[in-house]
């Protein structure tokens, strides 16, 4: 028997189903990364928008030491960016949006984690009725930056057991802000969206869930008084159809509660009821590099927005050990 040509070919099919597993790794962990992308839209809004931002696969594992460069074009269009403590009425908006984005994935405390920085950049229009009177106003420029921080801290180690991690996001005053203005890119105060949430796998699909609380910062400048608001409460679902590694599509729905306002101690008619429901579909190009689309469209039974949104995503990555 030939030992030397039996132990090249073992040694070679060792390095064929390395090379298998790594690019599967690599599918999945863009795929979940780029699920970061699929809803640029909701990303600027200085509003309660955001915090019923969808990200399937956001509790997905990742292996340390990757990076992701994102950038993705959104459009909106109906009562986008409103805060609901303004006097207006019929509010109609055409906002464009790019956003640019960075992700590590690294390990804190052993527990597999996600840095995320997520910068927005927007051009809009709004017309609508204040106080009785007819405005309009346009604006471009830059929205409020975040700072995400995703850790998983149960079954991280069991690929078919349901996983459980919790993020935070910090909203930086960023954004353009003027305060003789109704509406601005920018809110002019912090944010922060803790979140805990969980992942079930079942055969090609998982079924996704959170809790997130949207908590604000005060504007001691909202046209010359002081704007307080209460968290915004938020609960958040979504079911995902993997169809091969990095390729899947996701139905998701979410509900918020809250955010009453209070305008120089004075408390608002403003308690917010948003539902918002969205497609979304990211589809890999090659090994390291993604697309990624979303369909959306939102809603309120109170104060809040009302609008309906799409976006497109390009996503490229290195690294990783």
């Amino acid at each position: 028997m030939d030992m030397t040509h039996q132990g090249s070919g073992t040694t070679k099919m060792a390095w064929r189903a390395m090379i298998a597993a790594d690019h599967r790794t690599r599918m999945k962990t863009l795929s979940s990364s780029l699920a970061a992308v699929a809803v640029v839209v909701v990303l600027a809004g200085p509003t309660a928008v955001g915090a019923q931002e969808f990200e399937p696969r956001t509790y997905a594992v990742a292996p340390a030491g990757l990076n992701f460069v994102a950038v993705a074009y959104g459009f909106a269009t109906g009562a986008v960016f409103m805060d609901p403590s303004l006097p207006a009425e019929d509010v109609n908006a055409d906002v464009h949006l790019v956003v640019m984005r960075y992700v590590r994935t690294l390990e804190l405390f052993g527990l597999p984690s996600k840095l995320k920085l997520a910068l927005p950049l927007s051009d809009g229009h709004w017309d609508g009725f204040l106080e009785g009177e007819f405005r309009t106003r346009d604006a471009t420029g830059q929205g409020d930056a975040r700072i995400v921080m995703e850790t998983l801290f149960a079954g991280a180690k069991h690929e078919k057991k349901t996983v459980w991690g919790a993020r935070l996001q910090v909203i930086l005053p960023t954004g353009q802000y003027d305060n003789t203005k109704i509406i601005n890119l920018g809110a002019n105060r912090w944010g922060a969206i803790p979140e805990v949430g969980f992942s079930y796998p079942a055969g090609k699909w998982s079924f996704e869930g959170a809790l997130a609380a949207w908590i604000f910062g005060t504007n001691d400048d909202f046209g010359g008084v002081r704007l307080e608001q209460d968290p915004l409460l938020v609960a958040k679902f979504d079911a995902v159809r993997s169809i091969r590694p990095g390729f899947w599509w996701a139905l998701a729905a979410g509900y918020g509660y809250g955010g009453r306002t209070t305008v120089d101690g004075v408390k608002r008619d403003t308690v917010q009821r948003n539902w918002r429901l969205a497609f979304m579909m990211a589809y890999p190009i090659r090994a390291n590099q993604g697309i990624s689309i979303s369909i959306g469209s939102g809603g309120n039974f109170g104060a809040g927005t009302d609008f309906d949104t799409i976006a497109i995503g390009y996503q490229y990555s290195w690294g990783g050990r």
